[in-house]
């Protein structure tokens, strides 16, 4: 059961972490959140932790420092 826990604040903290990185995206807030989920994406690995576990299957982290160019509507 703690080891649960441990996931869940995990999750919400990597989740926090996409969102802010997502809204700074290109800039310094961007780069801080791409530090934090870096860290989580390599220790993760290290321990043999699927990044789907911790919401990080599916996330490109490149683009908190580059994002992808927008197109005008």
């Amino acid at each position: 059961m703690a080891n649960n826990s441990y996931q869940i604040v995990l999750i919400a903290l990597v989740e926090l972490l996409k969102e802010q990185g997502q809204a700074g995206a290109g800039e310094l807030d961007g780069l801080n959140a791409y530090q934090a989920l870096l860290e989580a994406k390599t220790q993760a690995e290290a321990f043999g932790i699927p990044l789907e576990e911790i919401g990080l299957g599916d996330f490109n982290l490149d683009d908190l420092i580059n994002p992808p160019l927008r197109h005008a509507a």
